[in-house]
């Protein structure tokens, strides 16, 4: 069976990755495509149909494996991979499943971009955001792993988000790495390995689980990787970037990885490279 050790989309040329010319276009396409309304499993069923390859000699196309794709922040540029879609696509991606329950309520455009970035401080999954009318204070966020709910209106993280915002604006070298990362595993690569130990406990086949595990081993080639030109930019951004009372989306999205919540109620901002801005704090 052939190998894949970069996410699909990518290979290795002189030792970094770059967009592999037939897979690169299939991500455009699964991304185009999902945006404009097709469902994951229309666009599954037609690459297999088509007899796209996922690897060499593989063309069985699933939901799971779309989804994967959809959710692969790389495709935006994260880390040291190039872009191969843009990030406000990567965002609209991210956002269609909101649409598809018009029960929900009105919910405002930052709070929806929020709910893309939001992860648990602990384990790195993704939060859920969770409204209960009988409270005073309706919006909580919930991490399902870890068992624990945090009441946060949406009025009150959008103001702290512009809150520590305008301070790295304030103070861009607050975005600069003080030491190499200790750990192995970035957020991301915990949320792989919770989902990896999840597949495992639900009889995910090999095939699937193989998969994931290149993905845990991609994410841990980028997390050890060095990101100078990252920090460079990140405090070139900040610095040229005014502080504002309002929600400045340009410079969230070109800065940001996560929003981590903490069972406290704290927030952080998680930037590109890595560094965690804290609230009450310098930085960590």
């Amino acid at each position: 069976m052939s190998l894949r050790y970069i996410p699909y989309g990518y290979k290795f040329e002189n030792g970094r990755p770059v967009p592999h010319p037939d897979e690169s276009r299939t991500v455009q396409e699964i991304f185009t495509r999902y945006c404009a309304g097709e469902s994951l499993k229309a666009l599954a069923d037609d690459l297999t149909q088509r007899q796209v390859e996922y690897i060499p000699g593989k063309t069985d196309w699933n939901k799971a494996r779309i989804k994967r794709i959809l959710e692969n922040s790389r495709y935006a540029g994260e880390g040291e991979y190039p872009a191969i879609i843009e990030k406000e696509q990567f965002v609209a991606a991210n956002l269609m499943k909101d649409s598809a329950n018009k029960c929900k309520a009105t919910v405002g455009p930052e709070i929806k971009l929020f709910k893309e970035f939001m992860v648990c401080a602990d384990c790195g999954l993704p939060l859920k955001r969770r409204v209960d009318s009988r409270f005073a204070e309706s919006v909580s966020w919930k991490c399902e792993k870890c068992g624990w709910a945090v009441k946060l209106g949406d009025d009150a993280l959008k103001a702290r988000v512009i809150h520590l915002m305008n301070r790295l604006v304030t103070e861009p070298q607050l975005a600069q790495v003080d030491e190499p990362p200790q750990e192995v595993y970035s957020l991301e690569g915990k949320r792989l390995l919770n989902e990896f130990h999840r597949a495992m406990d639900n009889h995910a086949s090999e095939e699937e689980l193989l998969e994931m595990v290149l993905q845990i081993v991609a994410e841990k080639y980028t997390a050890l990787a060095d990101a100078p030109a990252i920090t460079a930019r990140l405090v070139a951004d900040f610095g040229k970037a005014q502080r504002k009372s309002t929600f400045q989306k340009e410079i969230f999205l070109r800065t940001v990885r996560h929003i981590r919540l903490n069972v406290d109620g704290k927030i952080a901002l998680e930037l590109q490279n890595g560094k965690i801005i804290e609230e009450g704090s310098a930085s960590t």
